[in-house]
């Protein structure tokens, strides 16, 4: 369907796109606006207001933003302590444009998309992400993308395909998770939060020295959850209902001037209550009738060590990364709401005391990363990377199910994936000319993905009564891309590139075909050509930064994992997509206390060349599910000190908006349309060096927010909505 035609079937959508339009202009006609009198000479200005310098490692080492050929968003402690800690890894992806995570209420499941280009409808497993996670550029499973960014000190989500420096499911992107360093400087805090609805976190971070010049230590532990306010009618209990502990440590030796030696743990117990979709505007909305929450369990442990040697040519650097993920999930296959809907019959008539229709699971992944690479010094004329990869994950799925709606989830699975990846890449960047410098990469490896599957019927009829089956696909793969970059002056960088992204190919963990004594399909690697254009200044002596980005995606093979809610079958298929956009940003520092700041991205995603035969529901010209038109945010900082009034310390505030608007697709048919949402935080409080006291507001406008949706007929509709508002105080000590 064509943009007009879309216009005509949705007036009201048009609005939408020409409001968010406005509003991105107004932003940053003001942003300038101000900048510009700002800019205005004063003898009152100090030369110190200027913004800070953003360090990234966009390309495995740190490097100021201005010198990153790419498009990059960046969540800062600030940024990330605007969201409710216990979801905050799904939460910022609403202040990054064109970064969405769609979130049905299980955070193992959670997924997101890079410009559109992600995971479309449902993981197919945890090696099936599309986009990449890695933990300070150690690959991460899909499963552990979402753990809590405790003492993290930025995410970096870096856009368009980053196969070549972060591996083999980087197709859309990487998020890249940047833990606080053990640096050596003391740090040492406890801070504590209290909201509604129960609402709570409390954190211990401890750094410092160990042993001068030899050793230095980081630890942090956090308790955190809370509730929120969909209503179980058949108990009474809020959901969700969360209860989480973590703990984050490092240790750095220094083995003489140039080698040193870094490990890093990471341990998380996610506890909670929650549901998948519930009835959308239903009775007592936001409202549902489990006979059990998702009862959802995770323990999430992850390891690595680094190892770097400075030579007196190139840098040596071997990494190390083991991950060990155990989950359960319990949950209810018939909300009463919905399905009272669907057949008419009373909510009562689909509530057991038993669970008569439960599923029952476990999931465990072990997996296993290494890799060597050598890289030129910082201050060498030509910048190069080269390294071997490897990473294996071994993936455990068994449990139960019943169901009163046909055969396809009945009985006992058992099912073990396996993934084997080897690798090999190189990235260098040759000075063509004054100020030019052309950037080729390119990673060359072969991934072997395995299933083997076990059903054994629990006597419902239509089944057979056991099944047994073995599978495997492998790919060699080429990925890379040509980056072309100036630098006019050394805040300045104007680039263009190509790249093509790729994503293995495999299996599902679940096979939906077995009762019926078929094997799980397989979907083939999907490719992906990304062209890029972008630039970032800054300019008015330091005080505004400015960038801006456009893109053009041309996929092929997108894998799609589609789920009929009323069949209880999936349709497993890959359908070629396209999408388009740009991102733009600005940030002015206004005075020595004030800062402002812009983010908006536009994108258009729809479907290609979608076969005559596909049962997905998907069309030409359809647009990807749970990508949003229009995403941005808006923000205000403000520090005054209070000395000229007597008092010692400053008085701190913040405010932002984060928006989503025009048309957003709740499936792959294009049933119905998620509405768009303006979020506002705001947090105010007083500090000094030594303590911190804070009031704050989550969604104070107590927005409805839609993060994911469901249909299972025309009519019958289902959503995941987000958490409401939260307001509370928190307070820090340093020691």
């Amino acid at each position: 369907m064509s943009d007009r035609s879309m216009a005509r079937a949705c007036p009201r959508c048009r609005l939408f796109d020409d409001g968010a339009a406005l509003l991105v202009a107004a932003s940053f006609s003001l942003l300038w606006t101000v900048a510009q009198a700002g800019a205005q000479p004063s003898s009152a200005r100090s030369e110190s207001v200027t913004l800070d310098t953003l360090e990234v490692t966009a390309r495995r080492t740190a490097e100021p933003l201005a010198n990153v050929p790419v498009s990059v968003g960046v969540a800062t402690p600030a940024d990330i302590a605007f969201e409710a800690p216990s979801n905050a890894a799904i939460d910022i992806s609403r202040r990054i444009p064109n970064y969405s995570v769609t979130d049905v209420g299980n955070p193992l499941f959670a997924f997101g998309a890079i410009r559109g280009v992600g995971t479309l409808s449902f993981p197919q497993n945890p090696f099936d992400s599309t986009i990449g996670y890695a933990l300070n550029g150690t690959p991460l499973s899909l499963y552990a993308g979402t753990q809590q960014l405790l003492d993290v000190q930025r995410v970096e989500v870096l856009r368009g395909p980053q196969n070549v420096l972060f591996g083999r499911s980087s197709e859309g992107g990487t998020v890249n998770i940047v833990p606080t360093e053990a640096d050596g400087v003391r740090d040492l805090r406890i801070r504590s939060e209290f909201g509604t609805r129960g609402n709570f976190f409390t954190d211990l971070i401890a750094g410092g020295t160990i042993i001068p010049d030899v050793l230095n230590g980081r630890a942090a532990i956090r308790f955190t959850g809370g509730g929120g306010d969909v209503k179980n009618i058949l108990n009474g209990q809020n959901l969700p209902d969360r209860e989480i502990a973590a703990a984050r440590g490092a240790l750095r030796w220094f083995l003489g001037d140039a080698t040193t030696v870094t490990v890093t743990g990471f341990y998380e117990r996610d506890r909670r209550d929650t549901f998948n979709y519930i009835l959308r505007d239903g009775p007592s909305y936001p409202a549902v009738a489990l006979d059990q929450p998702l009862k959802f369990a995770r323990s999430l442990a992850i390891g690595t060590a680094e190892i770097k040697h400075r030579f007196d040519a190139f840098y040596l650097t071997a990494t190390f990364g083991v991950q060990d993920i155990n989950s359960r999930l319990l949950s209810d296959n018939t909300d009463g709401l919905i399905y009272s809907q669907l057949t008419g019959f009373p909510v009562s008539a689909f509530a057991s005391s038993t669970c008569a229709d439960c599923t029952r699971y476990l999931f465990r992944e072990r997996a296993y990363s290494g890799e060597i690479r050598a890289s030129a010094k910082p201050d060498d004329p030509v910048r190069w990377t080269t390294g071997l990869n490897i990473y294996k994950s071994n993936l455990e799925h068994s449990g139960t199910s019943t169901s009163s709606f046909g055969p396809t989830q009945n009985g006992y699975y058992d099912a073990k994936l396996d993934l084997d990846s080897y690798s090999g890449f190189a990235e260098v960047g040759v000075p063509i000319a004054d100020q030019w410098t052309l950037t080729p990469g390119i990673r060359i490896g072969h991934d072997t993905v395995s299933r083997r599957g076990t059903y054994i019927s629990n006597g419902v009829a239509g089944t057979v009564p056991s099944f047994a089956e073995y599978g495997q696909v492998g790919d060699t793969f080429v990925a890379g891309g040509l980056t072309l970059g100036y630098k006019p002056d050394e805040s300045s960088l104007i680039y263009t590139s190509a790249k093509r992204g790729y994503s293995n190919a495999g299996f599902p963990y679940f096979n939906i075909f077995a009762p019926f004594g078929k094997p799980a399909p397989s979907y083939p690697a999907s490719y992906a050509w990304t062209y890029e254009g972008g630039a970032r200044t800054t300019i008015l002596d330091g005080r505004v930064s400015l960038e801006g980005s456009v893109f053009y995606n041309d996929v092929q093979n997108g894998h799609v994992n589609a789920f009929d809610m009323r069949a209880n079958t999936f349709t497993i298929a890959t359908l070629d997509y396209r999408t388009y956009g740009f991102e733009a940003g600005a940030r002015v520092r206004l005075t020595d206390g004030l800062t402002s700041y812009a983010n908006v991205g536009l994108a258009r995603a729809a479907f290609v060349n979608v076969p005559a035969t596909d049962t997905t529901g998907a069309r030409d010209g359809g647009r990807l599910p749970g990508i949003p038109t229009w995403s941005g945010v808006v923000g205000l900082e403000s520090r005054i000190p209070l000395g000229p009034a007597g008092s010692r310390g400053d008085l701190v505030s913040s405010a932002e908006l984060q928006f989503v608007a025009g048309r957003r697709a709740a499936d792959i048919a294009n049933t119905f349309d998620l509405r768009p949402y303006r979020i506002v935080n705001a947090r105010i409080g007083w500090e000094n060096e030594t303590y911190k006291i804070y009031a704050f507001a989550r969604n104070l406008f107590d927005e409805n927010i839609e993060l994911a949706g469901a249909s299972y007929t025309s009519t019958v509709l289902s959503v995941t909505p987000g958490l409401r508002r939260v307001i509370g105080g928190g307070a820090e000590v340093r020691f």
